[in-house]
């Protein structure tokens, strides 16, 4: 099925007075004689939801770009979504997260649509890996219903990315062992009728087709046996080919009108698509004319983590799942594969064994040049020291590594007939990793005239208690990002970037400088429609426990008890750490327990199921970190205090931090912002927000984050604010929820 650029338009109003919706003002549906007024229940006319919308329309219609931040409450999805439908143009929005895909699929886009009379096109489309393989879904139910035998050891294999003493043992991995983890009869049927209802929605070419993505419903433990990463996909020689759900996605998104991705598939799609081509084909997006950013604010933090290169422990889980797919190859003896692999293993857990002693065991994250050089000072910050004291017990490290991923590499390469198109993926991926050490242990190297990564990147080691990772990650994304920002320009499609919070002290210039916009772009700043005054209040108090306070967290539950008893709503505990997660988790539970469900993340519950249950419980307190500072919605008493323990700086002693220490302040306020707004996120809502780091009072540049705050009522006295929580307990607006 092929679209023209008005094929979404709904043609079967025949009237003489009929207005094509491309040259309709946005004020016809949103204005105080607009449709929409009488056709949703409750819908309230904001006048900087008008602004933001009629601005957008208008840099459409010239095809430029647009940078909007848009206070919540504005009604910004909306704003951004009417003129961009209404022009007809073929749409690609980029979001944050894959929930907030979620919810402009199912809601949103379904809501603006049929408001909007017109055909509805628009499907979400996610990563390879989040949607269900047809030929390892079939290979569960044969192992379910047949107990088909394993040709190799499970246990040996499934230690994701973890690295212990386990990685030291050389059994075979070609014992004969029954699956004793097969996925559930009951779990495979659920996954049975959602393929049905996927080939129905295929049959029938229905917008928003599912395509059975599975990550979202089921559990880890299920979603890696039935999904598969490209690299290990047989293409078209899998029997189930013309039926495969993550490319009959492609196909259906390439032929959409309107397409959600997330942010890491926009960068991946930048080294796949051409948009500014007509000749090129389109290969996972289709020739969009607009593309929209939205929480544009995650942007250049997503794209630098999207171009990092690394080395680790993951390394491993990729060359395990090389084995799986080798083993079901009677054609291939899998034995000189398993004793490459473990020779290769070895090193790595040497690797792992010498970073885990240097940091006593514990979890850090450095600069690679403290492991590199024996006299490296992490507090000097002068760029052009020369450390002269190379660490030769690390140096030899990773020589071996080098040395042994090349004879992994030459070993692939003299099998390479065998499946010549896997092995090739294997080849790329060894040299991938022996450039990057190479680069890592020259990266301080300036006088070399090839050395790309010298200022521009910065090398860290990342180690956790059974993991290690090396990464190559840059220090901006503005030079990438703006050469596709001007061709985005010349070849006329219109962009605009929206977030709450993309201003610091309403002035926009450190985001334009991080995504290499023009200084001249034009900006746009719309307040939030709420009252805070009347709706909510914040508590400061310089007399909390230091940031260095090693106890800081159970002295602010202890300060907070009484607070804490007086709020009847939800209450939101964020931290910016998990030590502080789990501190917190604990406090709260040994005060609180008897009295509320205390949900804490990364326990049993995945993050949105703990959400949904924090939500129907109305009195329970959630206590998170960075997944729950942004894009989380929990309106009315369901949510009714935010506590922040600590002002989001990163880590002092982090290397990128280190390395980007002019960015570090507008980041910190831009985080700060989106964790207050967690607050407030309706006409009706109330509540309280505590701030527990005592820098936002003693130091100089807590002004910066004051001001950042909504223009809400400041207490400095805790039984002063208690008495507002009890006035909003005692209102209508609470009691009316």
């Amino acid at each position: 099925m092929s679209f023209s650029e008005d094929s979404y338009i709904d043609n079967s109003i025949d009237s003489e007075d009929y207005i094509h919706p491309s040259m309709k003002d946005v004020e016809c549906f949103i204005g105080p004689e607009g449709s929409f007024k009488s056709a949703v229940k409750g819908f309230r006319v904001r006048t900087g939801q008008i602004k933001m919308a009629k601005n957008w329309q208008q840099t459409l219609r010239k095809s430029e770009l647009v940078v909007c931040e848009a206070g919540t409450g504005t009604g910004k999805t909306f704003a951004y979504l009417i003129p961009a439908l209404l022009s007809g143009k073929t749409v690609v929005i980029s979001t944050a997260s894959k929930a907030l895909q979620d919810q402009l699929v199912e809601k949103d886009l379904p809501a603006v649509f049929s408001l909007l009379k017109l055909t509805p096109s628009f499907m979400a489309l996610k990563g390879f890996s989040n949607y269900l393989c047809l030929k390892k879904y079939h290979e569960e139910c044969s192992k379910y219903l047949n107990k088909t035998a394993l040709k190799f050891d499970e246990s040996n294999l499934e230690k994701n990315s973890e690295i212990d003493e386990g990685m030291l043992d050389d059994s075979s991995l070609s014992e004969e062992k029954l699956n004793e983890n097969a996925i559930s009869e009951e779990v495979l049927a659920k996954l049975e009728i959602l393929i049905q209802n996927a080939n129905y929605q295929i049959e029938k070419d229905l917008p928003n087709i599912d395509f059975v993505e599975v990550n979202s419903k089921f559990p880890a433990s299920v979603t890696r046996r039935v999904t598969c990463a490209p690299e290990w996909c047989s293409k078209k020689r899998c029997p189930y080919a013309d039926e495969c759900f993550p490319y009959l996605a492609r196909e259906k998104a390439i032929k959409t009108k309107v397409v959600v991705i997330n942010h890491s598939l926009f960068f991946a799609d930048m080294f796949i698509d051409d948009p500014f081509s007509p000749l090129s084909p389109a290969i996972l997006l289709p020739k969009y004319r607009t593309i929209i950013f939205d929480e544009a604010h995650e942007l250049p933090a997503i794209g630098r983590e999207h171009m990092s290169e690394t080395v680790g422990s993951t390394d491993m889980d990729k060359l395990r799942e090389d084995l799986r797919y080798l083993s079901k190859n009677q054609n291939i003896p899998l034995k000189p594969f398993e004793e490459r692999f473990m020779k290769l293993r070895k090193v790595y857990a040497d690797v792992f064994s010498y970073l885990s002693t240097v940091e006593a065991g514990g979890s850090n994250k450095r600069n690679f040049l403290f492991y590199k050089y024996e006299d490296y000072d992490e507090n000097n910050r002068d760029p052009f020291i020369e450390y002269q004291k190379v660490n030769q017990e690390f140096r030899g490290l990773m020589l071996n590594m080098y040395r042994e991923l090349w004879e992994y590499k030459e070993f692939i390469r003299d099998n390479a007939d065998f499946d010549e198109e896997f092995f090739n993926k294997v080849l790329e991926f060894i040299k991938a990793k022996i450039d990057i050490i190479i680069s890592l242990m020259k990266l301080d190297d300036r006088n070399d005239p090839k050395n790309i990564y010298y200022g521009k990147y910065v090398g860290t080691v990342d180690v956790q208690r059974k993991t290690f990772k090396m990464s190559l990650t840059p220090l901006e994304i503005s030079d990438f990002f703006g050469r596709y920002l001007e061709n985005c320009y010349s070849s006329s499609i219109g962009v605009l970037m929206t977030s709450a919070t993309l201003a610091v002290n309403h002035k926009f210039d450190k985001f334009l400088i991080d995504i290499g916009a023009p200084s001249d772009t034009h900006t746009l700043e719309v307040e939030s429609s709420f009252d805070y005054k009347k709706q909510a209040a914040v508590y400061l108090d310089g007399n909390f426990p230091a940031h260095n306070d090693v106890d800081r967290i159970d002295k602010i539950v202890d300060t907070l008890e009484p607070v804490i008893n007086q709020v009847k709503g939800g209450i939101f505990f964020l931290t910016t750490s998990r030590d502080a997660l789990v501190k917190a988790s604990s406090a709260l539970r040994r005060k609180f327990a008897r009295k509320r469900k205390i949900y804490s993340q990364n326990e049993k519950l995945s993050n949105s199921d703990m959400l949904q249950k924090f939500k129907n419980d109305g009195h329970a307190i959630l206590v998170g970190t960075s997944s729950f500072w942004a894009g989380v919605d929990v309106p009315g008493q369901a949510l009714s205090l935010v506590i922040i323990d600590k002002l989001p700086f990163e880590n002092v002693s982090d290397p990128i931090f280190k390395a980007r220490c002019d960015y570090y302040d507008a980041k910190a306020v831009i985080d700060f912002r989106q964790g207050v707004g967690r607050l407030i996120r309706h006409e009706k809502d109330v509540g309280g927000l505590i701030i527990c780091d005592p820098r936002i009072v003693n130091k100089s540049y807590g002004s910066q984050f004051v001001k950042s705050l909504p223009d809400m009522a400041i207490y400095n006295n805790l039984e002063e604010f208690e008495s507002f929580l009890k006035s909003l307990n005692e209102s209508d607006k609470i009691q009316g929820q």
